[in-house]
């Protein structure tokens, strides 16, 4: 496929190396994903725990799909670059992908695009590197939703029950009274 920019052509710029994920990839964690099942009345904390739940379950989906592009840039021609694709832990409990450059500890977008930039980047492993980060752009925006959701629903499963509680002692404080006549 010839690429063009500013109606300079820019030759043939394939991707090979790098696989790209299908939506095949994305099958078994959609059987679970559905909005219906966030937008809709939530009767107790057993509906928002399960959805908690699927949320945990997605995001382990999702970091199974994070393996599986960080398993090819692992091989060649990718381990040759200046700059790896990892995967990094953060404080809240989950995991993003993050570039960073190999002779230090320089992280983010910016090492990834000096990489892009350098004359001595391969002209044939633009193409892969450019399908990578948007596979890290979207995956990091996917797991920080899902993270998000299940947080939100652990913490409001947490709250209902607390108020089913507060509610349950008061019935039973009122069945304990003496009966008036």
């Amino acid at each position: 496929m010839t690429q063009s920019i500013g109606g300079r052509a820019l030759g043939n710029l394939q991707q090979g190396a790098f696989k790209p994920l299908q939506q095949g990839a994305y099958q078994g964690l959609q059987q679970g994903a559905s909005l219906k099942g966030l937008l809709k009345p939530f009767k107790g904390k057993g509906e928002l725990d399960q959805l908690a739940e699927q949320c945990t379950a997605l995001e382990a989906g999702l970091r199974a799909l994070v393996h599986e592009v960080l398993a090819q840039v692992r091989e060649h021609p990718f381990a040759l670059l200046p700059v790896r694709l990892i995967e990094q832990n953060t404080s809240a409990g989950t995991t993003f992908l993050r570039w960073q450059s190999v002779q230090g500890r320089r992280m983010g977008v910016g090492v990834w695009a000096e990489m892009v930039h350098a004359p001595k980047t391969p002209v044939h492993l633009l193409q892969d590197l450019f399908a990578l980060e948007q596979h890290r752009i979207t995956l990091n925006m996917q797991i920080s939703l899902i993270h998000f959701i299940g947080k939100q629903a652990a913490e409001c499963a947490e709250k209902m029950g607390q108020a089913e509680a507060v509610y349950t002692a008061r019935l039973q404080q009122l069945t304990n009274q003496p009966q008036r006549n």
